[in-house]
């Protein structure tokens, strides 16, 4: 049984608390049931503030989705630590929204996302929004997709068509990406991140110590993180870069990688 209070102690914010105690509520289930659970959609900042959290709760293993690698707002998954979630177990779906653009006028996200709030929808239970030119695609809890596909008749004045579809059905346009590999000193942050973002180390370090650095979208703390093989980074105006591979040293005592880079 978890200590909710002893994991809410440190927490002073009215609204942080009442977010971890749902969170928490979520994670005791799983360890009292040995049966999956799973959060509402978070953003990146309250995501952070759970995963700091729950981190050291012994007995439970936890996964974060949001769909897609694409999505920011992301839910968690718990279960018991003697087993581990896959991403297909996340009860999330998506709802395709197709407009007649030439009777239309160009639709925002911010009127997609007042369309589907306005039917009465926490704002939990909605994950990311993605407006493409033919279409656009939202990710929301299972039985609220459903919700949407069934009552979503207009965005705006504008007469909309919706389709559900899991997440291995959703047709995210390809995006352009290029390989970049280099030698490093180290597996620091500051010293990959100088290296994905082709800029001085000094650069990358002002940059994280002004926290407009992300791992997997959580705000980077020390310029000294060492990153795994498969972490995002994020660097706020410069985009994304994935370590896809990590390989052995060289002749000189540098550690090859290869960064998947979005351009």
């Amino acid at each position: 049984m978890l200590d909710k209070q002893a994991l809410l102690r440190n927490v002073n914010q009215p609204d942080e608390r009442l977010l971890l105690a749902k969170v928490l509520d979520q994670a005791d289930f799983s360890l009292k049931r040995h049966e999956n659970t799973f959060t509402d959609f978070c953003d990146p900042g309250k995501m952070e503030i759970i995963i700091r959290a729950i981190g050291g709760i012994q007995g439970l293993n936890f996964t974060v989705f949001g769909g897609s690698d694409d999505c920011e707002r992301r839910r968690i998954g718990f279960c018991p630590d003697y087993r581990e979630i896959d991403e297909a177990e996340f009860p999330i779906k998506v709802v395709k929204i197709s407009v007649n653009t030439k009777f239309s006028k160009e639709l925002t996200h911010r009127d997609f996302l007042g369309s589907v709030l306005g039917l009465g929808i926490d704002r939990g239970k909605v994950g990311d929004i993605f407006l493409f030119e033919d279409y656009t695609l939202i990710f929301a809890c299972e039985e609220i997709a459903k919700y949407i596909c069934a009552n979503l008749l207009r965005v705006g004045k504008t007469i909309v068509k919706t389709q559900l579809q899991a997440v291995n059905e959703a047709q995210m346009p390809t995006k352009k990406m290029e390989e970049k590999s280099v030698t490093v000193s180290s597996l620091r942050l500051d010293v990959l991140v100088g290296a994905a973002f082709n800029m001085s180390r000094g650069k990358a370090v002002a940059l994280i110590e002004s926290e407009k650095v992300f791992i997997n979208w959580i705000t980077a703390k020390s310029v000294s993180k060492v990153v795994k093989e498969g972490d995002m980074l994020s660097v706020r105006g410069f985009g994304r870069a994935k370590l896809l591979e990590v390989r052995g040293k060289t002749k000189k005592d540098r550690v090859g990688v290869v960064f998947l880079k979005y351009i």
